[in-house]
């Protein structure tokens, strides 16, 4: 895959937390909130820094660990794909990357190699994530594959 898919990532919450973390302009991690209700992030999750998303706020990405990281840790990663949610600020991107230098994901280039269970558990954690916050709708709007992810990113860098 060719260098444009490769990016780096900066981790706020590690996959299996429910506590949401958000790092700052100067790196400090701050808790955010505990996601309510019995799930837990499906994935490390965080943002691609210097790239902003449709919201105005860095463009989200997920990191497909074998083991979990922790918040304020980089992750070089590959781009493979795209989930997009439906929020009050309209369609989002959350991209789907796979670390670099992992040999469990080594072969992975774009979502559709991916088992079709975990990218069902991801689809379904955006679709009920906030359920229970009063006041906040979001829902799973689709996804694609490496090529719509990395034009994604384009834009988002401007």
């Amino acid at each position: 895959m060719a260098a444009h898919s490769e990016v780096e990532i900066v981790i706020e919450t590690p996959r299996n937390s429910r506590n949401k973390y958000e790092v700052d302009e100067q790196g400090v991690v701050r808790f955010d909130r505990r996601l309510p209700g019995a799930f837990a992030f499906p994935a490390d999750y965080g943002f691609i820094p210097g790239a902003v998303g449709t919201d105005g706020e860095p463009l989200d990405a997920l990191v497909l660990m074998v083991e979990p990281t922790y918040p304020g840790v980089r992750v070089r990663a590959r781009v493979v794909g795209v989930i997009w949610v439906r929020t009050g600020h309209g369609r989002e991107a959350k991209l789907v990357c796979v670390p670099m230098g992992d040999p469990a994901y080594r072969e992975v280039q774009d979502l559709g190699q991916l088992p079709d269970h975990l990218v069902r558990e991801i689809t379904h954690f955006f679709d009920i994530y906030r359920d229970l916050d009063p006041g906040k709708d979001v829902s799973f709007a689709g996804s694609d594959g490496v090529d719509v992810a990395i034009e994604t990113l384009q834009r988002a860098r401007g």
